[in-house]
């Protein structure tokens, strides 16, 4: 099997991503035995067996990649191939082509439909085109909202997973109920809307609330010198804390040190009305209550939070009211449980692999 990605996989803003495939691959593995994937870093596509790198050749343009990914594809008797998308061109098209002709299964994962507000997305226009002749070269694709068919492609709805084994679980309920921590650890883009806690926080000491609430924000992105700006003109310096991007003990510490994680508030920008984060998903595993709008994976659950999908303010008031509401629980298990027993990427990817596998 070939998983096909067109990402630099080593840089630091794409750690989440490259955890989730990493987590992919590994549970293709357990059904196909070997699974190459390719990876892009300066002008050189790489093939890889884990850390192993396979072969390296100079691409220069999506053309020669994909003409790459033809050699190889030959090359390493390849029969099935997953490929995440990076939009279309020409050159994706005839990649396509080539697998069709050559009778090899593929399914292509479309991380984030619709994407078209998404800022960093390039190329839209020739993308535009070129994504609606798709259909004539694959008969699957999938993504993470429940859509039947994308561009006339008949589509697998998937929820995001995790690798379960990476994430250390909260070992307890903190002491201090009184206080309450919260945490969003993202590449902060628009879409995080992180925006609506810190508004609710500073109404909620306006009119002087008792309790303290503060809020642990992790991670790098264009969107932190706004949320700064914001808490800057609010003057919550002393509650809302900017940590940069952390990994390994130093984040599971600061998990460890908070209560409630919060999903993406800003789905609307983008046009997203359902589907189910990775970043919910990984606070659920480590035993956290969430803070997220509806989503079609995580239903009825005691220890979610729901609110909408818009610009509105969160309510600190209610925030306090869901986190008292959990501590007569064990809603860290509870969480953990009901995490891996519907998040694991063995689980989520069933239905890919049965298409792969059926003659």
């Amino acid at each position: 099997m070939l998983y096909v990605t067109y990402y630099d996989l080593n840089r630091k803003y794409l750690v989440g991503i490259r955890k989730k495939i990493n987590a992919q691959i590994s549970a293709f593995k357990r059904i196909f035995g070997r699974v190459y994937y390719t990876c892009y870093a300066g002008q050189m596509l790489y093939l890889m067996n884990g850390e192993q790198i396979i072969e390296k050749e100079v691409a220069v343009t999506r053309k020669d990649c994909n003409l790459v990914l033809c050699r190889w594809v030959e090359d390493y008797n390849i029969t099935c191939t997953y490929i995440r998308y990076n939009l279309a061109n020409k050159w994706f098209l005839q990649f396509l082509k080539f697998l069709k002709e050559k009778q090899i299964k593929t399914v292509l994962e479309i991380p984030t439909y619709p994407y078209e507000h998404e800022e960093w997305r390039k190329r839209v226009a020739e993308d535009n085109y070129y994504r609606l002749h798709m259909h004539q070269y694959l008969d699957c694709c999938t993504t993470y909202s429940n859509f039947k068919t994308i561009f006339d492609i008949p589509c697998i709805p998937l929820i995001n997973g995790v690798d379960v084994s990476e994430h250390k679980v909260k070992s307890t309920v903190r002491k201090n109920t009184d206080d309450i921590v919260l945490i969003a650890v993202a590449t902060m883009r628009r879409e995080h809307g992180y925006e609506r806690i810190i508004r609710g926080m500073h109404e909620y000491y306006q009119l002087e609330g008792k309790r303290k609430i503060y809020f642990n924000l992790v991670g790098d992105g264009a969107e932190v010198p706004y949320y700064k700006q914001l808490v800057k003109e609010y003057h919550l310096e002393k509650y809302v804390l900017f940590h940069g991007f952390l990994q390994g003990k130093e984040l599971d510490k600061i998990y460890e040190d908070s209560d409630i994680g919060i999903g993406a508030l800003g789905l609307y920008k983008s046009g997203i009305f359902e589907g189910t984060g990775i970043k919910a998903v990984e606070y659920c595993v480590r035993g956290l209550p969430i803070i997220m709008p509806d989503d079609y994976g995580f239903k009825n659950k005691y220890f979610i939070f729901k609110v909408l999908n818009d610009n509105t303010t969160i309510s600190m008031d209610s925030v306090i009211d869901f986190y008292d509401s959990l501590q007569n629980s064990n809603y860290i298990l509870d969480c953990h449980h009901y995490a891996a027993e519907n998040y694991s990427w063995d689980k989520i990817l069933e239905p890919v692999i049965k298409y792969l596998t059926t003659d």
